[in-house]
């Protein structure tokens, strides 16, 4: 795996209209990653109703999927 963390964020204009929402919601997601220490190439596709979570909310569901990906890459 790369040492370098290469994030593409997906938030649809037609999901959230107002370009404050759309990057929030891409700094929230980058917080997530930066938290997680997570290395390589992710695509992230946010649907409508990421936001109204809040930060905690979206953290505690994303957090468990990165640390997984990160046990499974150090087995590998």
């Amino acid at each position: 795996m790369s040492e370098k963390l290469d994030l593409k964020i997906v938030v649809k204009k037609k999901d959230y209209s107002l370009a404050v929402h759309r990057n929030k919601i891409r700094r929230w997601i980058k917080e997530i990653f930066r938290k997680s220490s997570v290395c390589g190439s992710f695509v992230v596709v946010v649907r409508r109703g990421f936001l109204e979570m809040g930060f905690e909310a979206a953290f505690s569901v994303i957090e468990p999927s990165l640390n997984s990906l990160i046990i499974d890459s150090e087995n590998k």
